[in-house]
């Protein structure tokens, strides 16, 4: 065989150098947009947790000052030994929460699969009706569910809040989506190995979702403890009160209350949802990311 003489291009100047590029203008543009942003967010916080360190009658000073005087951190006492029992609301939406959460990543998968997964007569004009109560206000059933339970006398009673929130459309649709994803050779294999509906669930498609369950969960949990209209319904005591209308009652009428000291329990409140959602984080960004290069 000849050997083909094939012309050898001279490396160009410059070539295995490092070269050192200025960022673009753009890219100065978006780092500043997001800076801006960034302390616009935070910067609600900043107020929140300084006003909760001064005296009350400094709490509204124009221009606000980000940074007290003097550090006064007798309004956490003031907050929690105080005539509203905010650290028995804190455990009352705790339980809610937790079990608003346990219920939700417990029936939404499996009905999420079964709307994904499984052939059944109606199917798809149930999963419409499904989707359509998403489009139907929380205040427009509120009557009806109030009378519900009345009827059961779970007023002034957790079940009251627990129970309608197991479930919901956004978390079928949720897990629905991602199911649809999975290849459906992996569920005919399963089949073809004699494994039932069930068996194919709980061991091949359940832990594949593992990051989509968790962020429903986090998703759930965080609303469930933020959540006013429901409870300010069907709780109507201190004792059963969760955290958000434990400090509309530290308020007082008319906003007339210890603003510093509502700033101190308002700080203690939104730690718990702050850790769980730092601690959560990894499955949150790991379930965008999975649904963003699926297909």
């Amino acid at each position: 065989m000849s050997n083909l003489n094939v012309p050898v291009l001279p490396p160009r100047q410059g070539a295995g150098k490092g070269v050192r590029r200025r960022p673009g203008v753009g890219k100065s543009v978006s780092v500043a947009l997001l800076v801006i942003g960034a302390v616009g967010m935070i910067a609600p916080f900043l107020w929140m947790f300084t006003t909760s360190l001064r005296d009350a009658s400094h709490a509204y000073d124009l221009p606000p000052q980000w940074l007290p005087t003097e550090w006064d951190w007798s309004n956490y006492a003031g907050a929690v030994s105080g005539p509203v029992p905010i650290l028995r609301n804190m455990l009352n939406s705790a339980v809610i929460a937790i079990a608003v959460s346990v219920g939700m990543i417990i029936t939404a998968p499996m009905a999420g699969y079964a709307f994904a997964k499984l052939q059944f007569p109606g199917r798809n004009s149930i999963f419409v009706g499904l989707l359509s109560s998403l489009m139907v206000p929380a205040q427009v059933t509120i009557i009806p569910l109030f009378l519900l339970m009345r009827t059961f006398g779970l007023l002034d009673n957790p079940l009251s809040l627990i129970l309608p929130g197991i479930t919901g459309a956004l978390g079928v649709f949720l897990l629905r989506q991602f199911f649809l994803g999975l290849p459906q050779e992996i569920i005919d294999a399963a089949r073809m190995d004699g494994a039932t509906a069930w068996q194919t669930y709980r061991l091949i498609a359940l832990p594949l979702a593992k990051n989509a369950v968790s962020t429903l969960g986090v998703i759930t949990f965080l609303g469930s403890w933020n959540a006013y209209f429901a409870p300010s319904i069907f709780l109507n005591s201190t004792d059963t009160a969760t955290l958000p209308l434990g400090l509309v009652l530290m308020l007082g009428p008319y906003g007339a209350g210890n603003v510093a000291q509502v700033m101190a329990a308002t700080t203690i409140a939104i730690a718990p949802a702050l850790i769980v959602f730092l601690v959560a984080q990894r499955w949150i960004i790991a379930s965008l990311t999975q649904s963003a290069v699926k297909g």
